[in-house]
C-alpha cells in the first residue's frame, strides 16, 4: 500500500475512533442511568406503532387490520404482534371452552408493549375463562360498545372486561362523537418506519426528550396545550371539567350496561391508572413540563369520581389503582408508560379476584 494513503487511512481511523469511542461510552453511560421520570410524554414511544397496524373505521375511528403481523420495537421490549380475522389481537379464537370473555380498551389493553402470553388477557386465560384480545391504541368506552356489539354473537361471548384508563379515557369518551364524524385515510398511523436509532438508542433518546422538553416550554405548542389539556382533570380546580367529562362517559357506560344485560351477558369495568398516579416521584416532572402546577394536583380525583359513577351505575368495577400502587417498583416502562410484564402480572391476579 502506498505510504501516503496509508498514513491518510490512519489519520481518518483515529478520528473516527475519536468520534465513535465516546459516542459509545455515553451510550454505555446511560443504560446504568434511570429514564427521567417525564419519559413517558418526552420519548413519546407510542409514536413507534407499526405502519398498517390499524385501518380506518366508521364507528370505531379506526382498528386492528385483521391478518396483520409484524414486530413492534422500541426501548426496552421487541415484540411480535399479530391480528386475527376478527381484529383481535393474536390467534383465531378456535373451539369455545368455559366462559368466553371479550377484553377491550385502549393501549392498555392492547399491550403492544408484551408478548402475547405476558399481558394481563393472556393471564387471564385458563380452562375455565377464555378472554379474547380486543381493545387498540387510542380507544374509550364507545369504541369497547361498538367492538362488542360486532362480537357477540358472532363469538358468542358471556361477559365483557372494559378496561378505563384514567389518563385520556374521559377525553376521548367527550370528544368520540367529533372524532368519528372526521374524514380520515384508509391506513391510520405512522407513515415512515421508526429509524434504528429511535428503537434502540438512549442516547437519541434522551438528545431527543432534551429537545422536546425544550419545545414544551413555548406557551403555544400544540403538544404542550394537549398534555395541558388531559392532565388538567388531575387538577385540584378543575373539579367542573371532571364533572363535564363524566357526562359523555356516563353515557357511554349506561349504553355497555344496557347492552350487555339484553344480551345476557356480564360487565366488568377496570379502573386503570396512569403512571403518575402509582409512583408519586413522576408527578412533578410530569405536570410542570407542561406549565401545571404540581402542589395544585389531585392525581386521586379521577379514580374517585369514575369509582362513583360505576357505583350509581351498579355496574361491577375492578380497582387496579391499589394493587399497583402496593406493587414492587417496575409495574411501568421507564420510557413508554404501559405496563411491564410484572405490572401485566399485577392487573392480571386482580382482576381474576374480581371475577
Amino acid at each position: 500500500m502506498n505510504p501516503t494513503l496509508k498514513r491518510m487511512l490512519a489519520r481518518a481511523g483515529l478520528a473516527l475512533a475519536g468520534i465513535v469511542l465516546p459516542l459509545l461510552l455515553a451510550e454505555g453511560v446511560f443504560r446504568l442511568l434511570p429514564a427521567p421520570l417525564h419519559a413517558d410524554i418526552t420519548f413519546n414511544a407510542p409514536s413507534n406503532s407499526l405502519m398498517g397496524l390499524y385501518e380506518a373505521d366508521r364507528e370505531l375511528i379506526h382498528r386492528p387490520s385483521p391478518g396483520f403481523e409484524g414486530t413492534v420495537r422500541s426501548l426496552g421490549y421487541e415484540v411480535p404482534i399479530r391480528v386475527n380475522s376478527h381484529g383481535l389481537r393474536g390467534a383465531e379464537p378456535g373451539p369455545r371452552t368455559g366462559e368466553r370473555w371479550l377484553a377491550t380498551g385502549d393501549s392498555f389493553t392492547f399491550a403492544a408493549q408484551v408478548v402475547e402470553e405476558d399481558s394481563f388477557v393472556g393471564l387471564l386465560n385458563s380452562p375455565q375463562r377464555q378472554v379474547l384480545h380486543g381493545g387498540a391504541d387510542g380507544w374509550g368506552s364507545w369504541q369497547a360498545l361498538h367492538q362488542y356489539k360486532r362480537l357477540d354473537e358472532e363469538l358468542e361471548l358471556d361477559g365483557l372486561l372494559v378496561v378505563f384508563f384514567l389518563g385520556n379515557d374521559l377525553h376521548d369518551n367527550a370528544h368520540y362523537r367529533i372524532e368519528v364524524g372526521k374524514p380520515r385515510r384508509a391506513e391510520v398511523g405512522p407513515i415512515e418506519k421508526p429509524s434504528w436509532l429511535r428503537r434502540n438508542s438512549l442516547l437519541w433518546a434522551r438528545w431527543r426528550m432534551r429537545m422536546r422538553a425544550e419545545e414544551l416550554k413555548a406557551p403555544d405548542n400544540p403538544e404542550r396545550q394537549r398534555w395541558a389539556n388531559e392532565l388538567s382533570i388531575f387538577m385540584q380546580e378543575d373539579k367542573g371539567l371532571r364533572q363535564a367529562l363524566l357526562t359523555q362517559t356516563d353515557a357511554a357506560l349506561r349504553a355497555l350496561k344496557k347492552e350487555t344485560r339484553q344480551r345476557g351477558d356480564r360487565l366488568l369495568v377496570a379502573i386503570a391508572p396512569p403512571a403518575f398516579e402509582v409512583q408519586p416521584e413522576r408527578v412533578a416532572p410530569t405536570f410542570e413540563l407542561v406549565g401545571l402546577d404540581p402542589s395544585a394536583t389531585a392525581v386521586d380525583a379521577p379514580a374517585e369520581e369514575v369509582r362513583a359513577l360505576l357505583r350509581r351505575l351498579d355496574i361491577d368495577a375492578c380497582d387496579l389503582v391499589e394493587p399497583l400502587k402496593a406493587s414492587p417498583e417496575g409495574a411501568y416502562f421507564e420510557y413508554d408508560g404501559h405496563w411491564t410484564p410484572g405490572g401485566h402480572a399485577v392487573v392480571a391476579d386482580t382482576i381474576t379476584g374480581c371475577f
